[in-house]
């Protein structure tokens, strides 16, 4: 393979040693093929078993083909392979989330079923590059910045993108040498998808020398800031935030006007999940408004994420909507 020693492909897979079994999402794609073929070359030497999945998601005729195509170059290669079919039913809008949600839960039950570990993804250089992208034009901060993770969950489904740094001009070079044919997904081209807007865009960024590996190493340093951020707003939380038996939560305003604004803000978002549950994402924008007022003295009772936060100018109180006032706890009335 052009440019891949056995040492490389080790540190391409070492998170894996002294797994079992794994399993690799493979549609098809020309990247999902080369870490196919990566994978079962690194296989050879470090006694892991592999699984191969692919999902017919139903949307596409040609799909089943795809699948069928992949489960052939699997067991030609000697691995042992699954084809799947979604068959659930499809929302009106949201289509490819939903169907992406789907294959990972999918693949989640046969992993279970087969005793696979851990899923590799194809996601490459390209994947990430698209992704930062997107999130600063959503105004992400640090931690949406890092872009995607080496190792994360999906779904209930443990993941891991061993070809995060790779350029996906390597990966289609893999393809080509080995004399097998990728599937080319017309939705990779519909600018009707942000992500496929931001691809088309990566040529013109490179002329300007916004490159994906510069992209690539911005989203490492990010991942470095945001560890860091991450550490310390987890000392300040475990100082100062009380969380009564009530699930309501208490911060010194003080303690928190000390801390780093971004540290702060850290701390505040961690509250305002605690206290407000699992609710839709929101803004970053927001919770440094928030702060920025409580650090300024302002004790207006607002409403975020599911909480109502007030202070007294000594204590910011966060409550979940629906309970009885802040105010009122304030007060003692």
């Amino acid at each position: 393979m052009p440019g891949l020693t056995p040492g490389h492909l080790s540190d391409l897979f070492v998170p894996l040693a002294g797994m079992r079994r794994v399993a690799l999402a493979v549609s098809g794609g020309a990247d999902s093929l080369a870490l196919l073929l990566l994978a079962e070359e690194w296989s050879k030497n470090s006694g892991v078993g592999l699984v191969v999945y692919s999902v017919d998601h139903g949307l596409r005729p040609e799909a089943s083909a795809e699948v069928a195509m992949v489960l052939d170059a699997a067991q030609r290669l000697g691995l042992a392979a699954r084809g799947f079919r979604w068959a659930g039913p499809r929302p009106e809008t949201g289509v490819q989330a939903a169907a992406r949600a789907a294959r990972y839960r999918l693949m989640a039950d046969a992993m279970a079923e087969d005793g696979a570990e851990v899923l590799l993804t194809a996601h490459h250089l390209g994947d990430q590059a698209e992704t930062v992208l997107m999130r600063l034009a959503h105004g992400s901060g640090i931690e949406g910045l890092r872009g995607m993770d080496r190792m994360a969950e999906v779904e209930g489904c443990r993941i891991m993108r061993p070809l995060l740094d790779t350029d996906p001009a390597d990966l289609e070079e893999i393809v080509a040498e080995a004399g097998l044919t990728p599937v080319r997904d017309p939705s990779n081209g519909d600018r009707h998808y942000e992500r496929v807007r931001w691809r088309q865009l990566l040529p013109q960024l490179e002329e300007l020398g916004l490159d994906l590996r510069r992209i690539g190493t911005f989203a490492r340093r990010m991942g470095d800031a945001d560890a860091a951020i991450a550490a310390d707003a987890d000392v300040a939380f475990a100082r100062l935030v009380h969380v009564g038996p009530d699930g309501d939560a208490e911060i010194p305003r003080a303690g928190l006007t000390a801390l780093p604004r971004i540290v702060g803000v850290r701390v505040l978002s961690r509250a305002l999940r605690q206290v407000g549950g699992d609710r839709r994402p929101y803004g970053l924008g927001a919770v440094e408004s928030l702060r920025d007022r409580l650090a300024e003295g302002d004790g207006r009772a607002a409403t975020l994420h599911g909480c109502v936060i007030a202070s007294d100018g000594i204590a910011i109180t966060l409550r979940r909507e629906g309970a009885r006032s802040v105010q009122s706890a304030l007060t003692g009335d």
